[in-house]
């Protein structure tokens, strides 16, 4: 299975008492790992403006003032959630309670709206990241030693991709 990393998500907006929403790392809040992520640091430019003149060669283009701008993104990660234990180092949880966790997990995603998310693996964070989509199944992934994971794809729509943040 490899090395699993830390991922961060935070609802964007206030909560109680106009506060901002807490971080969530995710092996802690749902034990959940991120298995796999892409290191996007941006996917691509949008188009310029532009315009053909039936009568000239070429067209025109309109570059805005302070360069090109980005194209909004998905990205699709990776994550996995234990299902035997084999030691507790990882919030590792029971065959019971794997579907129960992710299921809180989609559930998050599912009615956080907008979120800030952040890998410690990539160092990468953006803001005004969405849900886009879940995989359409999961696999059951076993190791030499017995242990079982259940590994899930989570498809995320990135609006701000210029945006670096960082969520501990």
């Amino acid at each position: 299975m490899g090395k699993w990393n830390n991922f961060f998500l935070q609802k964007m907006g206030v909560g109680v008492n106009n506060a901002p929403y807490s971080v969530c790392e995710s092996v802690a809040t749902w034990g959940v790992f991120c298995k796999k992520i892409p290191f996007k640091v941006f996917d691509k430019v949008k188009a310029p403006a532009k315009r053909s003149w039936y009568d000239e060669d070429g067209d025109d283009e309109y570059i805005p003032t302070g360069g090109l701008k980005l194209e909004a993104y998905t990205m699709k990660v990776e994550f996995g959630c234990k299902k035997i234990a084999v030691n507790n180092s990882f919030g590792s949880v029971s065959v019971d309670d794997v579907r129960a966790k992710v299921g809180k997990f989609l559930e998050y995603l599912k009615t956080s709206g907008m979120m800030n998310m952040y890998s410690s693996h990539t160092r990468i964070g953006r803001q005004n990241v969405r849900l886009e989509s879940v995989g359409e199944s999961g696999t059951w992934v076993t190791e030499d030693d017995g242990t079982e994971y259940l590994v899930f794809e989570v498809t995320f729509k990135v609006n701000d991709p210029n945006t670096d943040i960082k969520l501990a």
